[in-house]
């Protein structure tokens, strides 16, 4: 027998708070190495050396540095290869594709003090810059071996279906279960699909009538990004001391596709597809000032405020199944949740050694206190996501990335550069997520982010009013794969298998300019 089962207004749309977790707040507060071609030769470290347009988003202060006026842009080439191992099996996925990664404009303007001497305020630097913080653009597919997996995910569904009652999951001519605001979408899929049991009235710890071993495997991708847009000012004050300010508005634009597919031991399977956008906007500021006690050195410090965004999300989700009786799809209609996110408090500390105008050696440190980020309801209630903003400060992990880079000039048109930098694991690697009672998301899959290296290198060549760089970046991204948290209910003994994935970036990237 064929059936499809929808809500009863195909376009409804519900509005539920408990939807967002922990995860997904980290996913939109960790940014990446992104920028003009000198400042990801370098691996990012040039706050405190300055005169990069990319550079003022880390220390406002580097604006100060500029002595003349300029317009540059930025394009990257992305070559992206993820790969997964889950249970043996090894899969690849490949993705290529060009971005804009940023423009700037600065304008120098000297003083009168400028002009005539070295003491005093020497300089008003301007700034407007664009500049992509992140990309989330990815592929991947996850494959585990025939017979792999002795624990399937409508066990998981089961659990998190608990007691809730028959009748509650039932479609009625009076009752639509997913209006209900203490029910999770996702057990009225797995009900109506008949992947967990109808004959019982409620499940407690009971598992799933699928007790066999499955196959599972998993397809995601993902697309967008975040940008800043900035506009900046900066001094210099006797060439001693350099200090800045940005303005910033951040944009995030994020959509997912994920499809998780069991195939049953005993015959038939699900499918499960969810998509996901995410939109929105925040605004920060960021404080910065650069010392130069000598000639030969430089020492940055930076403060960036927490960014508010004012975000959107939007969820639908789609059940295709096989079982021994029926065969069919359940979908729900579209969700939304409307919501704020505070992003953490960023510092950031950095030195260069300049050897003449022959070579530059830079280090810096950026800490981003994660575990401060908060998710808020959209009239700013915290009490709302108290739970969830609990498990930022247990589950999550304060970002720490050390960035070292050189750059050496052959001549006084051509230069070289090279640069690594690591960032910490941001997530505690024995968390779990999990799926609020009330969830409109139907999504159980979470990664755990181990550790990310950045390993650069790169070229540029100027003459009088001109300049073009290039650069080449590798960014390793290692991660653990859960299909679902096995840690719903005392009746889920057994735990998904992980799997293991890296994701690795190459990027070219070019960078033009032009001074005035």
């Amino acid at each position: 027998m064929k059936k499809s089962i929808m809500a009863l207004v195909a376009l409804l749309y519900c509005t539920l708070l408990m939807s967002q977790t922990e995860f997904d707040a980290l996913k939109y507060v960790q940014t990446d190495i992104n920028g003009t071609a000198r400042y990801m030769s370098m691996a990012g470290a040039l706050g405190a050396l300055g005169g990069d347009a990319s550079a003022i988003k880390d220390n406002p202060a580097g604006l100060g540095i500029y002595r003349n006026s300029e317009l540059t842009g930025t394009i990257n080439l992305l070559i992206q290869q993820t790969s997964s191992d889950w249970n043996g099996v090894n899969t690849k996925e490949n993705l290529t594709k060009i971005g804009f990664d940023n423009f700037s404009i600065v304008v120098a303007i000297p003083s009168k003090q400028g002009e005539s001497g070295t003491k005093g305020l020497l300089s008003s630097n301007f700034s407007f810059s664009y500049n992509r913080l992140k990309n989330f653009d990815r592929s991947l597919t996850i494959k585990d071996k025939e017979g792999g997996s002795e624990s399937s995910m409508t066990d998981y569904m089961g659990n998190l279906t608990g007691n809730i009652s028959k009748s509650d999951l039932t479609y009625t001519n009076d009752h639509n279960p997913l209006i209900s605001t203490d029910i999770p979408w996702l057990s009225v899929l797995a009900y109506n699909a008949g992947l967990i049991g109808k004959s019982q009235t409620s499940w407690g710890s009971t598992l799933s009538g699928v007790p066999e071993t499955v196959t599972p495997s998993y397809k995601l991708s993902e697309k967008g990004y975040v940008n800043e847009y900035s506009v900046g000012w900066a001094g210099n004050l006797s060439n001693f001391v350099y200090f800045g300010a940005t303005a910033n508005i951040q944009s995030i634009n994020y959509s997912s596709y994920g499809q998780f597919s069991e195939i049953f031991g005993s015959g038939g399977g699900m499918n499960l597809i969810d998509t996901i956008t995410t939109r929105g906007n925040g605004l920060n500021f960021n404080f910065g000032a650069i010392v130069s006690p000598f000639k030969f050195l430089r020492l940055g410090v930076s403060f960036r405020t927490p960014t508010l965004f004012i975000l959107k999300d939007n969820y639908y989700s789609k059940l295709d199944f096989k079982t021994l009786s029926d065969t069919g799809s359940v979908s729900t209609p579209g969700g939304i949740s409307d919501y704020q996110l505070k992003s953490p408090m960023q510092l950031n500390a950095s030195a260069a050694y300049l050897l003449g105008k022959k070579a530059v050696i830079s280090v810096e440190y950026d800490y981003s206190i994660i575990t401060g980020s908060q998710l808020m309801s959209k009239t700013g209630d915290k009490q709302v996501f108290a739970e969830q903003n609990q498990g930022i400060q247990d589950k999550l992990n304060d970002m720490h990335t050390l960035k070292i880079g050189a750059e050496y000039n052959i001549s006084d048109n051509f230069s070289v550069r090279a640069g690594f930098a690591n960032s910490n694991n941001t997530i505690k690697p024995d968390v779990t997520k999990i799926l609020a009672s009330n969830s409109i998301r139907t999504d159980p899959e979470y990664f755990i982010h181990k550790s990310t290296n950045y390993i650069t290198a790169g070229f540029g060549y100027q003459k009088e009013n001109w300049f073009l760089d290039c650069a080449f970046q590798t960014s390793t991204y290692d991660e653990i794969f859960y299909s679902y948290s096995g840690e719903i209910g005392i009746g889920l003994a057994l735990k998904p298998i992980p799997a293991n994935i890296t994701t690795t970036n190459n990027n070219l990237i070019l960078t033009v300019g032009y001074r005035f």
